[in-house]
């Protein structure tokens, strides 16, 4: 009786591990874009570009301490300045989420 007990509830519970829920669902629907006025478009560059420049201020001074080569600093200023651009092209939009796939580590 234990035996039977024991393989209904591992076979009850395998059976509920596999349900969809609406939670594990793959959900890409696009989030409405909003559109910025151009006094907001001015404002969020402008912000933007006081990010950048404490970016590179900080990767100035890591550079100067020693923690970064200058090799390492100039690529990552240079990926900061790339993001900013894209940032720029895209009417500063946040950029979408790309959720992690399950089998990404398989």
């Amino acid at each position: 009786m234990k035996k039977f007990l024991v393989i209904c509830l591992t076979a009850c519970s395998l059976f509920l591990v596999n349900l969809d829920h609406p939670a594990a669902q793959d959900t890409h629907a696009n989030p409405e874009r909003v559109q910025f006025t151009e006094a907001q478009k001015t404002e969020l560059a402008k912000i933007q570009k006081r990010i950048l420049a404490d970016k590179k201020e900080l990767i100035g001074k890591y550079v100067e301490y020693g923690a970064l080569s200058k090799e390492e600093g100039d690529k990552m200023l240079s990926h900061f300045e790339k993001h900013y651009k894209m940032m720029e092209e895209h009417n500063f939009q946040i950029p979408p989420h790309r959720p992690h796939s399950r089998n990404m580590h398989k």
